[in-house]
């Protein structure tokens, strides 16, 4: 079965940063708010992507498509549905780890180094993708701030992020694209 690396992240009490990474090489990520309609996105290759307690509903999978679901907690402790539809163009013959040095996806992260190991990916704090450690840091991006460690899709997140980080790291503030 296809790794899609899911990842997620609280933002606040009352907001949720899920993303993934596509077998197209993108790594989609959405912020859901307690009691919003689920947050979608589509990716490039025409995968679908969804989290919410309504997130089957918003998600279709077309004929030769794969529908998957799981599920993450929220800080409010609700479990939140994921659903994908995967097509079947985006799966590789064989799935090789090391083709995987994506140059985007995002998220924030302070967890200790057990956690890392387990979770590669983190959140870009200033756009919301999924972004791979460890490629990341490789390039650059990646920065420390009041003991957080944050790692970056692009230079331009970084620039931004450097600027004002106390802007991206409260709890408040909805990452986007």
């Amino acid at each position: 079965m296809l790794d899609l690396r899911l990842t997620s992240e609280a933002r606040g009490d009352t907001a949720i940063v899920a993303g993934y990474a596509c077998p197209c090489g993108c790594t989609p990520a959405v912020t859901y708010e307690r009691g919003a309609a689920a947050a979608t996105e589509g990716c490039c290759c025409g995968n679908q992507f969804a989290v919410g307690p309504d997130a089957p509903a918003h998600v279709h999978a077309p004929i030769g498509y794969e529908l998957r679901t799981e599920s993450v907690s929220s800080p409010w402790g609700e479990i939140l549905p994921v659903v994908w539809a995967i097509g079947p163009s985006t799966h590789p013959e064989t799935h090789d780890e090391s083709s995987h040095d994506h140059d985007h996806g995002h998220r924030a992260d302070e967890h200790e180094a057990d956690e890392h190991e387990a979770h590669p990916a983190a959140i870009d704090p200033a756009c919301g993708m999924t972004v791979e450690r460890e490629a990341a840091r490789a390039k650059g991006l990646h920065s420390s701030y009041q003991g957080r460690d944050c790692f970056f899709c692009g230079k331009g997140c970084k620039l931004e992020f450097d600027e004002d980080p106390d802007r991206y790291l409260d709890p408040a503030y909805v990452p986007s694209m």
